[in-house]
């Protein structure tokens, strides 16, 4: 039986700083001041209230979850994550998001080549934590094509009439 080699000391040190480094996502997230799982399950209990106008207004008290759970049901694969927001316009302030989101991406059953997507924006993380949810942003192919929304009662509507069978748009606003 041959003896082992001894591995070159500079080959051991590059081996060695390559198992330690980082990956990218993990250095863009500490640049942030948080992490994107951290992001991510905060998005997933934000409340409604606090990132709907309108819901907030109805007493709306569910998580982003809960409430995502409750418009797609079965009907689609929902993986959530967090990091820097991807709804975002530059160009419309109210639109220009932030380096702190989480979100989801939810992919029909019946149409998986056109997922949709909703974020809640977060404001400065404090203290490693993400910072108070403000903003809901979502987008989906509707009846009418590709569209970006504010709130989650539209994104409900723009989604129920497509993947959900038998699916009535409520009345009022805080149906």
């Amino acid at each position: 039986m041959r003896a082992a080699r001894a591995i070159h000391p500079v080959v051991a040190c590059g081996i060695a700083l390559a198992l330690s480094a980082a990956p990218p996502s993990s250095q863009a997230a500490s640049k942030r001041g948080v992490s994107d799982a951290a992001l991510a399950a905060a998005a997933r209990s934000a409340r409604v209230a606090d990132v709907d106008y309108v819901r907030g207004e109805c007493g709306d008290e569910r998580s982003v979850e809960a409430w995502l759970d409750d418009a797609v049901g079965d009907t689609a694969r929902v993986t959530w994550r967090g990091g820097a927001c991807l709804l975002a316009n530059p160009d419309n302030p109210i639109d220009s998001g932030s380096d702190w989101c989480g979100g989801a991406t939810i992919v029909p059953n019946e149409d998986p080549k056109h997922p949709a997507r909703i974020e809640v924006y977060f404001e400065k993380p404090v203290d490693g934590k993400p910072g108070k949810a403000y903003a809901f942003r979502a987008e989906n192919h509707d009846v009418d094509g590709l569209d970006y929304k504010r709130d989650t009662r539209s994104f409900e509507i723009g989604y129920g009439q497509r993947f959900v069978d038998g699916y009535a748009a409520p009345e009022d606003d805080c149906d």
